[in-house]
């Protein structure tokens, strides 16, 4: 036993990961803070391959550093999770996987910045290893005090925090045991609404999580049925803490979102029938326990559109739906809203707000909605026809335009063209009911009288409100085309830059 606290004491359940825990624990035993102002409890939950005797070694070769408890398998992280808690000895404490690892300084920069900001939790910037994907949405930059429930906080509510150890013990904050998986959720999700100061350290990477070649991560590995039981008592353990109310509707919503809509997109496709309509049921039991009107406009357009059909029992309706995705939309602009229209909208059976965009991102969106043009010439009239996903009753919100650049002919062309003032474009684009944009423009006007060569990036610009959101136009060269006009021969050509972004150049000849 300790006589000093130290500053930080790792928690790492085990069970049954090598040869990974030997990099975990090389991870720690790196760690700069030292091991003077740390401790590691490495809680083997009953492994069978070796893992314990792995802590073992560690442990002999890094006295004082390690502590190894050794119990039977609980069946999930719970149990070990609270029991390394409980022999926590630092001021923080950090949850490690035993999958996974730590960069060299995390837990120094953690701690250090955690006592100069005062914070009760921490999030170090977490990245994915071996294609394990981890948004980094919460990791733009540092923030010193992010309040909860901050949206970009509920989608990270996995454990891997640092968390101030007096906080948890004051309000007893414990792993529950009723979870095989995900019960960092609730653990989490009570750290953060207690705490007085939520932290994010994002310019250095704290940990690295790794996605098993066995894909035998317990999140990757357990059944349809497993996990719509545990994320319902995970929402039972939130509804129980916050009860009802925004607080409450702004961290389920998260859950909505994520966890059942994986459910509807990934699992439901594959099920036969008669196990789809038993997940339905067991969605339609949690949406009528926990989905509100604020829960339905903080979703993205088709994951709602399949809530309100799930709601109602539809499940055809659900089976026609399995696999759309970007291509099977239609984006609606026109006054102040962006909608997005999927297969079956008009048919009277969804409410026609639940095709509002309220959580995309328009500018996403829009920058996405026109795909690599053909151009063409015909005389001096420049020819653009697009695929898109554009409605045809957006046209009249659409404009192509030639923006000058300050590049000029003869040096490497922009990566990215500075703007000055667009002219607006002659002629109309138009929209086809299977979203190909066309449109043309006589370039005649556009010829410099005094031959200076001239360079143009091709736009897409869209109205929406008050905002206008541009896109280039991505295309493949045009060979060279020569006009005449008065005593001057002129050469226009289409090249892409290295974005692959239309850039349309004019040379005069020496006239």
């Amino acid at each position: 036993m300790r006589v000093a606290e130290v500053d930080v004491t790792v928690v790492v359940p085990v069970y049954n990961t090598m040869p990974y825990l030997t990099r975990t624990l090389d991870s720690l035993v790196a760690q700069s803070i030292g091991p003077d102002r740390m401790h590691v409890v490495a809680v083997d939950d009953g492994s069978t391959d070796g893992s314990g005797e792995e802590l073992e070694r560690y442990a002999a070769a890094h006295p004082g550093l390690f502590t190894v408890l050794h119990q039977e398998n609980s069946g999930g992280p719970a149990g070990p999770c609270n029991r390394g808690l409980a022999a926590a000895e630092g001021r923080y404490v950090y949850f490690l996987g035993a999958d996974d690892y730590l960069g060299d300084e995390a837990l120094e920069r953690m701690v250090d910045r955690a006592d100069a900001w005062g914070s009760d939790v921490l999030c170090g910037r977490m990245v994915g290893v071996e294609d394990r994907h981890v948004a980094q949405r919460l990791y733009r930059e540092d923030v010193e005090d992010l309040p909860f429930p901050d949206r970009t906080l509920v989608f990270a509510v996995s454990n891997t925090k640092l968390f101030r150890r007096s906080m948890l013990l004051e309000h007893g904050i414990r792993y529950p045991l009723d979870l095989k998986v995900g019960s960092d959720q609730p653990f989490t999700i009570e750290a953060m609404l207690r705490a007085r100061r939520i932290s994010v350290l994002a310019s250095y990477e704290c940990y690295y999580a790794v996605k098993r070649a066995d894909s035998a991560n317990i999140s990757y590995s357990s059944t349809w049925r497993m996990r719509l039981a545990d994320i319902g008592t995970i929402m039972g353990h939130v509804a129980e803490l916050t009860g009802p109310g925004p607080v409450r509707d702004d961290i389920l919503v998260r859950h909505f979102s994520s966890e059942l809509a994986k459910l509807l997109d990934r699992d439901f496709p594959e099920l036969p029938p008669a196990e789809q309509e038993e997940l339905v049921a067991g969605l339609r039991t949690l949406a009528d326990r926990y989905y509100t009107d604020r829960i339905d406009s903080g979703l993205r357009v088709l994951p709602r559109v399949r809530f309100h059909h799930l709601r109602a029992g539809r499940v055809d309706r659900l089976r026609e739906m399995v696999g759309l995705g970007d291509a099977d939309r239609r984006l609606v602009v026109g006054g102040e809203r962006l909608r997005i229209l999927y297969p079956g909208h008009g048919a009277g059976e969804v409410p026609d707000h639940a095709f509002d965009a309220l959580v995309e991102s328009p500018r996403t969106l829009l920058h996405q909605a026109v795909g690599e043009a053909r151009l063409s010439w015909d005389g001096p009239v420049l020819r653009l026809e697009a695929p898109s996903v554009l409605h045809a009753s957006s046209a009249l919100h659409v404009r192509v335009v030639l923006t000058r650049t300050e590049e000029r002919v003869g040096r490497p062309l922009l990566r990215r063209a500075r703007p000055d003032v667009p002219h607006p474009a002659a002629g109309e684009v138009s929209i086809a009911a299977d979203g190909t944009l066309t449109w043309s423009r006589d370039l005649t006007s556009r010829l410099p009288d005094d031959g200076t060569p001239r360079c143009w990036e091709l736009r897409v610009q869209v109205d929406l409100g008050e905002h206008t959101y541009a896109a280039p136009v991505l295309a493949a060269p045009v060979p060279p085309h020569h006009v005449v006009r008065g005593a001057r021969t002129y050469t226009l050509e289409v090249v892409p830059d290295p974005d692959g972004r239309a850039l349309l150049t004019c040379v005069a000849d020496a006239g």
